[in-house]
């Protein structure tokens, strides 16, 4: 998936994952300005994508796998 398809999908409450993260990282969207991760942090959209600009973050996604 694209950076706005994940966005997408963490609207529709699905967790997503980059290939940069762990094996057991994740991130979801407890609203369209938060994000929270697998441990429980939380931060706003705008300073997640503020340090991810590269075009490597726009490409890469996926649903995370629970399994």
């Amino acid at each position: 998936m694209n950076k706005q398809q994940a966005i997408d999908a963490m609207r529709r409450g699905h967790k997503v994952t980059h290939r940069f993260f762990g094996d057991k990282e994740w991130l979801k969207m407890r609203s369209d300005f938060v994000y929270e991760f697998e441990d429980g942090f939380t931060c706003s959209a705008s300073e997640f994508w503020k340090y991810r600009i590269e075009a490597t973050w726009n490409e890469d996604w996926e649903i995370f796998d629970e399994n």
